[in-house]
């Protein structure tokens, strides 16, 4: 059976707050993993939430990436969600994680739009 879709969902625990506080990072972040994705990016926005806490978003030829912080938590969760395979997701996730220098994560990744 194939799919449409893959969703990637990432939390990533332990992060400094600093680097979950700061939308330049997150997004040059989602720009690098565009190039492990072998995709561009078509569109980009973040905000930056009161007190704290980031939404940094990108429409992608593949779909799209985000990320949504919570900086007082340490925490962050990632989605990669795109229609293409030519990616391992260990290189996404390895990256992620090095780069938000996250202790620890948890990783689903589900298949969208099952054909027959």
């Amino acid at each position: 059976m194939g799919y449409l879709v893959r969703h990637i969902m990432i939390d990533l625990y332990g992060c400094p707050s600093e680097h979950l506080d700061d939308p330049a990072l997150l997004e040059q972040i989602l720009t690098e993993l565009c190039d492990i994705l072998h995709t561009d990016i078509r569109a980009k926005t973040s905000y930056q939430f009161e007190p704290h806490g980031v939404t940094s978003m990108m429409v992608v030829g593949a779909s799209h990436l985000s990320i949504h912080t919570w900086p007082e938590s340490n925490y962050a969760c990632v989605d990669v969600v795109v229609c293409t395979d030519n990616f391992k997701t260990t290189d996404v996730i390895a990256h992620i994680e090095k780069r938000l220098e996250a202790t620890s994560n948890n990783v689903t990744e589900i298949r969208r739009g099952l054909m027959e």
